[in-house]
């Protein structure tokens, strides 16, 4: 008899599926942005504006909705984010305007960075240790492969029907899927599920079992008990080397990866001369490399160093950083040195994620993630949007309108390199929870 599936991976399977869906907006507004700056008149800087717009407000919202979750419950606001962003999406196709397009871009940020922080606070409780960076990878793998499939089918569908807006109406409708499977599937901790074993519970709670922290059979108040001896207030935060390490290690993670998905379709449509539906194909290498690369690193982190993330991050930053280069340099159609560059900034350019976003987890408690992880993102994603606006401004317009963004790649690559040196402030072996509370509210 074949042994079951561990729930926690069908929650980790449905969380990726509902925030796959949810990622297809920004998929799709990047790699049409051609059609929709034609259609409604969006300059370069315009877009990115709109980017700036979007990650300005989405990055304060990643903190609010983390202490949300942790005050209401990640499951309530799945469920609100799921249908935020089913209007918002919808609305995109109405737009008619550069001040719409603006407005829309803001209101979106805003209403819509609540979808990643209770996802990864669901998965750091009914995961430990051995297993979060693997779980937090599959959760990834919604902002890596969603874009590998979704920039193919977005193009593809816009160019057969002729428009760009239908393809925002049909996919805000998908918003069902993602609403039913959380409902139905989604339980904020195994004890909140009926059919959780004894199995489950042990493995969810494992390092706070090994720390002392609660005892086996206290599973129905080890929320209370654990939060009663880890209590962090948000200066506490910032005591520790390895969370502040954290927080620039995902402003650098996050400048890459909205570099990438804002920047690259439009890099090849103006440098390389790319059909939109050509366009889409190209853009999908970056992404498809980065779903090996970041399970191959989650794995690594995991399996063979036992928990110790900073090496797969440094791996990441310097993997990366001459692929991002190449990129730059690149002024002619060579579609074997594109390819390599795309699939080598993909494949070393995601390796991070599993890694670093298990570290608050391990750094404090699962208890207190949203409020450690809300802020790690929110920091990344304000400071990634006045990266949009650097990087258009560094986009070299020549009399005869050509368009050179080597300089911006070059940025990029910058940035990389000072992720190295974020990276190397993580202490190399992790904590159990409870010491590790201690440690940060002591020292």
């Amino acid at each position: 008899m074949r042994p079951r599936v561990a729930y926690r991976w069908i929650i980790a399977f449905v969380l990726f599926i509902a925030y796959s869906i949810q990622y297809l907006d920004r998929v799709k507004s990047s790699v049409l942005n051609p059609a929709i700056a034609h259609d409604i008149g969006l300059t370069t800087a315009d877009i990115g504006t709109g980017a700036f717009l979007m990650l300005l407000f989405y990055g304060p919202a990643q903190y609010v909705s983390g202490l949300l979750t942790d005050r209401f419950g990640a499951r309530k606001m799945l469920i609100f984010s799921v249908i935020v962003w089913s209007a918002m999406t919808m609305y995109m196709g109405l737009i008619q305007t550069r001040e719409e397009y603006l407005w829309r871009m803001a209101i979106f940020g805003m209403l819509v960075g609540t979808e990643y922080v209770p996802s990864a606070r669901v998965l750091m409780r009914w995961f430990n240790k051995e297993g979060r960076a693997r779980a937090q990878t599959v959760l990834a793998w919604a902002w890596i492969i969603t874009p590998a499939w979704a920039s193919v089918l977005a193009t593809q569908f816009a160019a057969h029907a002729d428009s760009w807006r239908i393809v925002f109406f049909v996919t805000g409708a998908l918003g069902v899927v993602p609403l039913a499977l959380i409902a139905v599937f989604v339980f904020d901790r195994p004890e909140h599920y009926r059919h959780a074993t004894e199995a489950d519970l042990e493995y969810a709670y494992r390092d706070e079992l090994e720390a002392g922290t609660i005892t086996r059979g206290q599973y129905a108040s080890a929320q209370k008990t654990i939060l009663k001896g880890a209590g962090v207030r948000f200066l506490d935060l910032f005591k520790n080397r390895t969370y502040v390490a954290v927080v620039f290690v995902d402003i650098v993670m996050q400048i890459t990866l909205y570099g990438a998905l804002t920047w690259i379709p439009l890099y090849l449509s103006d440098t390389f001369g790319f059909k939109m539906q050509t366009m889409g194909w190209w853009s999908g290498l970056y992404f498809a490399a980065g779903a090996i690369g970041s399970f191959i690193s989650s794995y690594m982190s995991d399996k063979v160093f036992k928990g110790n993330r900073k090496i797969m991050i440094l791996v990441c930053f310097i993997g990366l950083a001459p692929f991002v280069v190449l990129l730059g340099t690149l002024q002619q159609a060579n579609q074997v040195l594109l390819a390599v560059a795309l699939c080598g900034m993909g494949f070393f350019g995601n390796m991070a994620w599993g890694p670093f976003l298990a570290l608050p987890a391990e750094i404090f408690s699962p208890e207190v993630y949203g409020k450690a992880m809300g802020f790690v993102n929110g920091a990344g994603y304000f400071v990634a949007a006045f990266s949009a606006k650097i990087f258009a401004a560094l986009v070299v317009v020549d009399a005869s309108g050509h368009k050179t963004y080597t300089n911006g790649w070059f940025f990029i690559a910058f940035c990389v390199v000072a992720g190295i040196v974020a990276a190397s402030f993580i202490r190399a072996t992790g904590r159990a929870p409870t010491i590790a509370i201690r440690s940060a509210t002591s020292s």
